[in-house]
C-alpha cells in the first residue's frame, strides 16, 4: 500500500457559513476517488475498523452510480454515504472547554494529546479505506486557529455567498428558528461592545442574522491573515456561473488530479442560483448590507 494512505498530508478542508454553498460544493469535490471524508457512520463509530473498510466500497459504489442511469445505479445513490461535519466526533475528541459545535475557537489550539488522538483515528480511516487524502468540512465558524494547530499544512477552501442570499436562506430555514434567529448562536469571538449591539438587534431576525453572518466572515478573514493560512475563497455565485472552472480551481489548489466522476456529477446536476432573495423587501436587503457589508 502507498505510504501516503497512512499520513495526514495536506488535507483539504472546506469552511463557510451555513447556507453559503459549502455543503454542495464540498459534496461534489468529495466524489474525487483520492479523497476520504467523514459520514454519519463514521460519526456513530469513529473507531470502527469495519466502518473504515466498508467506506472504501460504499464510496466506490457512490462514484459508479454517478455514471449509471440504471435502476441499480439509483439504488446505489440512495444508499450511498453522504459527507457530514461529524460534529459529535469533534466534540467527543476535544477537551471540555472546546465547544466545537458553537464556538469560534478563536485563539484556541489543540493539545498534543488531542492532536495525537485525532490523528490516530483519521489515519486509521485513511489507511483502512485505502484513500490518499483526507477531506473535511465545517460550516459555521471556520475554527481556523484550532484546525491549523492540528493540520498546519492543510489546504483550506472558504466558500462564501452574497450576504442577502445567505441571510434570506438562513432566516427561512427551520433549524435557524431554533438556533440563531433570536439568539447569538456562535460564541467566543464577540467584544462587549458587539454583545451590546446584538442585544439591540435580537428581536429583528434579519438584522440579528446578518450581524452573526458578518462575524463569521470577518473572523475567517482575520484568522487566515494572522496565521498565513493556505486558503482560497470561492464565491457561490461564481460557482453557479462556471461550476467547472470553480471546481478546477479547488482541485488545483488541493493539488488533486482532474476527475471524470466530478465532471459527470456537474453535468448531471443543474447548478443554479436562487433568486428568492429578490422577493425580500428592499428594507430587509438594506438591513442585511448594513450589518453585513457585501464582500
Amino acid at each position: 500500500m502507498n505510504t501516503k494512505t497512512t499520513v495526514l498530508s495536506q488535507p483539504l478542508i472546506f469552511v463557510g457559513p451555513p447556507r453559503s454553498g459549502v455543503n454542495l460544493i464540498s459534496d461534489i469535490v468529495f466524489h474525487h476517488s483520492d479523497l476520504c471524508w467523514l459520514d454519519k457512520n463514521f460519526e456513530k463509530h469513529p473507531r470502527s475498523q469495519f466502518q473504515h473498510r466498508l467506506f472504501q466500497h460504499t464510496t466506490r459504489w457512490r462514484n459508479h452510480a454517478v455514471h449509471s442511469s440504471s435502476l441499480l445505479g439509483s439504488i446505489a445513490k440512495e444508499f450511498s454515504p453522504v459527507p457530514t461535519d461529524a460534529m459529535s466526533f469533534w466534540d467527543d475528541v476535544t477537551r471540555d472547554d472546546i465547544d466545537f459545535e458553537r464556538g469560534f475557537l478563536r485563539g484556541k489550539h489543540a493539545t498534543p494529546l488531542e492532536i495525537s488522538s485525532i490523528k490516530d483515528v483519521l489515519e486509521a480511516r485513511l489507511a483502512l479505506s485505502q484513500k490518499e487524502r483526507l477531506g473535511l468540512r465545517f460550516t459555521g465558524p471556520s475554527r481556523l486557529c484550532f484546525l491549523h494547530s492540528i493540520f498546519p499544512d492543510a489546504k483550506f477552501v472558504n466558500v462564501i455567498r452574497d450576504p442577502a442570499s445567505t441571510v434570506h436562506s438562513m432566516t427561512n430555514s427551520e433549524e435557524w428558528e431554533y438556533q440563531g434567529r433570536r439568539l447569538l448562536w456562535w460564541r467566543g469571538a464577540y467584544s462587549l461592545q458587539e454583545l451590546a449591539q446584538y442585544d439591540m438587534l435580537r428581536d429583528h431576525a434579519v438584522a440579528g442574522t446578518a450581524f452573526q453572518l458578518n462575524k463569521l466572515m470577518q473572523t475567517t478573514k482575520q484568522e487566515a491573515k494572522e496565521l498565513d493560512i493556505d486558503m482560497i475563497t470561492v464565491e457561490y455565485e461564481d460557482f453557479v456561473k462556471k461550476p467547472q472552472d470553480t471546481v478546477a480551481k479547488i482541485l488545483a489548489h488541493a493539488k488533486l488530479s482532474e476527475s471524470k466522476t466530478i465532471d459527470t456529477v456537474l453535468k448531471n446536476n443543474e447548478i443554479r442560483g436562487s433568486n428568492k432573495v429578490l422577493k425580500m423587501p428592499a428594507t430587509d436587503i438594506n438591513t442585511v448590507y448594513t450589518w453585513c457589508p457585501s464582500h
